[in-house]
C-alpha cells in the first residue's frame, strides 16, 4: 500500500471510489467515472492505494486534526457537534474515509479492509492520536463494533454526496489499538512501519501475517467501509 502521489495513482484511486460507491447506489453514474471531493487536496489528508500483484485492490483516505492544527475533517461537516461533545477539540483525531474495495476482486473484502485500515492505525501512531473515527452506514455498525471495538458517537445523519445516511463511530486509539492488533495482526503497526512510511510513503505487509490470499465467499456481501 502506498501514499497516492502521482496523477496515475490519483486516477486509480478515484476510479476505485467511483465503481465502489456506484455499485452500492450511493452515487449516480457520471461521465467522469471518478469520485473525489475538496478534502483530497487538504494538507491534513493522505490518500492510499492498496495493490496486489501490481493491480489496484482498494483505496482509503486518512485525515488528521489536533488542537495545534485544527483542520476540518470530512465528518465535521455532518458531525461537528458530536465530535465536540463526545471527543473534544483538545484531542488529536484521525478520520478514516472513502475506504473502498475493488468490486470485481476475488479476494475477501473484509481482509482487504483490514489491510486498508492499517493506514489509519499507522497515521494514528505517527500523529500520537487520541481518537480514530469513521462515518459508516447503519448496516456496518455491528461489524465495526465487533472487529474494531468502536462505539457509536451519533445518530444516523444525511451525509454530503452520499445517498445513504451515516453514523459516526470511533475509539480511543491508545486504549483500543493493542486489542485490535492482537485480534487482527495484519493491522499491527511497528516502528519499522513508521520509518518505512516516513521514508518512502509505502506500507508493506508481512506475508506470514497477510490475510489477503483467501478468496471471497460467494455469499460474502460487497463491502465499502466508511465511505
Amino acid at each position: 500500500m502506498r501514499r497516492v502521489a502521482t496523477r496515475a495513482e490519483w486516477s486509480q484511486a478515484r476510479s476505485l471510489r467511483y465503481e465502489a460507491l456506484r455499485h452500492r447506489g450511493d452515487i449516480e453514474a457520471s461521465d467522469e467515472s471518478g469520485y473525489g471531493d475538496k478534502h483530497d487536496a487538504a494538507l491534513n489528508s493522505v490518500t492510499f492505494l492498496l495493490s496486489r500483484n501490481a493491480m489496484p485492490l482498494g483505496s482509503t483516505r486518512s485525515s488528521v486534526s489536533s488542537a495545534n492544527r485544527r483542520w476540518l475533517l470530512p465528518a465535521s461537516e455532518t458531525f461537528e457537534r458530536e465530535i465536540q461533545s463526545s471527543i473534544g477539540l483538545d484531542s488529536t483525531i484521525v478520520e478514516a474515509s472513502l475506504m473502498v474495495v475493488q468490486p470485481d476482486s476475488t479476494l475477501d473484502p473484509k481482509n482487504a479492509l483490514f489491510h486498508l485500515f492499517k493506514a489509519h492505525m499507522l497515521h494514528c501512531a505517527m500523529e500520537n492520536a487520541d481518537w480514530l473515527v469513521v462515518a459508516v452506514r447503519d448496516s456496518q455498525i455491528g461489524f465495526y463494533r465487533r472487529m474494531f471495538n468502536m462505539e457509536i458517537l451519533s445518530g444516523a445523519e444525511k451525509y454530503p454526496g452520499m445517498a445513504s445516511p451515516r453514523v459516526l463511530m470511533g475509539f480511543e486509539y491508545r486504549e483500543q489499538a493493542p486489542l485490535v492488533f492482537k485480534r487482527i495482526p495484519a493491522m499491527a503497526v511497528t516502528e519499522a512501519d513508521e520509518r518505512d512510511f516516513a521514508a518512502s510513503g509505502v506500507i508493506t505487509f508481512d506475508a506470514r501475517r497477510s490475510a489477503l490470499p483467501h478468496r471471497r465467499s460467494e455469499a460474502s456481501p460487497y463491502l465499502v467501509a466508511g465511505d
